[in-house]
């Protein structure tokens, strides 16, 4: 590279890309910065196609977090899955 701006930024996704679909994983975990958790948010509210793979990540999270949840019950074991399922954007 010629030490300029590669156009990549540090989530790995090319600045241009119309989608955020590399960002979906990050957003249900809730480990984005601010500005691309907002890019995220807004895309989605037009967007079918990340919207459905969001919705997807989504409940797969939120089925984990209640597995984890169920499998400590009598174990005295906190339970916290991770983020606890909280998905962001609403549908």
């Amino acid at each position: 590279m010629n030490g300029g701006d590669s156009g990549v930024r540090m989530t790995g996704r090319p600045s241009g890309s119309p989608h955020v679909e590399p960002l979906l994983g990050a957003y249900v975990l809730g480990v984005l910065v601010p500005h691309e958790e907002a890019r995220v948010a807004g895309h989605l509210t037009h967007c079918h196609r990340c919207r459905a793979t969001y919705l997807g990540m989504a409940d797969a999270q939120e089925l984990r977090a209640a597995c984890a949840e169920d499998d400590s019950f009598g174990t005295g074991a906190a339970g916290s899955g991770g983020t606890g399922g909280r998905a962001r954007w609403t549908r």
